[in-house]
C-alpha cells in the first residue's frame, strides 16, 4: 500500500484552498466603490503602487479575512503624487505619521499609503512592484505584494493584539517551493534570527511540509545562529524588542534603562531627503500633532 504522505502536494492548491473560510473576496458595495475610486485614480495617473494586507494574504493563500481599509505599498518618490491624485477624486489626506505611512479617507472608509516599515528599518522599493504580480480587485486592474516581502514585512509584527505568524506560515504552506527564498533571506539580512523562529514556526505547526523550505534555509541561519552563540557576549544595553512591538517592550526603555535602536532609525529615516519631500508636501489636508512612531503596524 502506497505511503499517502509520499501523495502530499508540495503546497495547497487552489482547490484545496476551498472551505467555508475561504471564498470569494467580498467587500460591502459602499466601501467597494470608494476603493474603486482610489484605485481608479491612482490607475488613471499612471502612479505604480501594489495592493498589501488582507486582500494580498487573499490571493496568496485563499485566506479571508474582513477588512475596514485597504493598504497601498509606494516607493516613496510616488507618494505626493498619489495623494494628489486622491485629493483629486474627492479624499482628504492626512500624513499619519511621516517616516511610513499618510492616509486618505472618505467619510469612515480610508486607504493607507505605505511608503515604509513603521520600525525604520527599511522604505518601500523598486523591489516590491517588480516582484509583484497583476490581479482585479474592485472591478479595477491592479497588482499584488509579493508573498516574499511580505513576509518580511510580517517579521517585525509582534504586537500583543495583533500577531502575524499565522499569515506568514500560511504563506509558507501554500506556496511552497515557489518561493524565491534567496530574494527573501537577502531581505531580511542581519534580522536573521526572526526568519529563523518562524522556520521554526513552520516546521512545529506542519511537520509534514518541511520540504516546502529548501534544506539550505534552516541550514543557513542556523550555523548563523551557532556562530551568534559562539561569540562573545557584548557589554551592550539595548533591545530589538521595540523592532517588533513597541508597546511590550515599553517597560524595557522607560523604566529598565536600556537604550533602543528603533528610535534612532526612525530619526535617521525621518532626515532622508526623500521622506522630507514627502512631509513638506502641500497635499495634506490634515497632519499628525506631533511626530511619533506607530503603536502598530497594519497588514501589509
Amino acid at each position: 500500500m502506497p505511503n499517502p504522505r509520499s501523495r502530499r502536494p508540495k503546497r495547497i492548491t487552489p482547490e484545496e484552498r476551498k472551505s467555508l473560510t475561504h471564498g470569494d473576496f467580498w467587500i460591502p458595495d459602499v466601501e467597494r466603490d470608494i476603493y474603486r475610486r482610489a484605485l481608479e485614480a491612482l490607475n488613471a495617473a499612471e502612479i505604480p503602487y501594489i495592493v498589501a494586507g488582507a486582500y494580498a494574504i487573499y490571493e496568496h493563500t485563499g485566506i479571508y479575512r474582513q477588512t475596514k481599509d485597504l493598504d497601498l505599498f509606494f516607493e516613496p518618490s510616488a507618494v505626493v503624487p498619489a495623494a494628489r491624485a486622491l485629493r483629486d477624486a474627492g479624499f482628504v489626506t492626512r500624513l499619519e505619521d511621516e517616516h511610513w505611512l499618510a492616509k486618505a479617507t472618505v467619510g469612515e472608509y480610508f486607504v493607507d499609503l505605505i511608503y515604509g516599515m513603521g520600525n525604520g528599518i527599511a522604505l518601500i522599493d523598486e523591489g516590491w512592484i517588480r516582484n509583484s504580480h497583476p490581479s482585479i480587485l474592485a472591478a479595477t486592474p491592479v497588482r499584488i505584494a509579493p508573498a516574499e516581502e511580505l513576509i518580511w514585512h510580517r517579521l517585525f509584527i509582534s504586537e500583543r493584539h495583533r500577531h502575524d505568524m499565522s499569515d506568514i506560515v500560511h504563506l509558507i504552506l501554500c506556496l511552497g517551493d515557489s518561493l524565491d527564498w534567496r530574494r527573501l533571506v537577502d531581505r531580511v539580512g542581519v534580522n536573521w534570527p526572526l526568519l529563523l523562529s518562524q522556520v521554526l514556526m513552520f516546521t512545529y505547526v506542519y511537520p509534514g511540509y518541511k520540504s516546502n523550505i529548501p534544506s539550505w534555509v534552516p541550514e543557513q541561519l542556523m550555523e548563523l545562529a551557532r556562530e551568534e552563540f559562539a561569540r562573545e557576549e557584548e557589554d551592550v544595553d539595548f533591545t530589538r524588542g521595540p523592532m517588533i512591538s513597541r508597546f511590550s517592550f515599553t517597560i524595557d526603555v522607560r523604566e529598565w534603562g536600556f537604550a533602543d535602536p528603533r528610535s534612532e532609525l526612525v530619526r535617521e529615516a525621518r532626515s532622508r531627503p526623500e521622506i522630507r519631500a514627502i512631509a513638506e508636501a502641500d497635499v495634506w489636508d490634515e497632519r499628525e500633532e506631533a511626530p511619533r512612531e506607530e503603536t502598530s503596524t497594519p497588514a501589509a
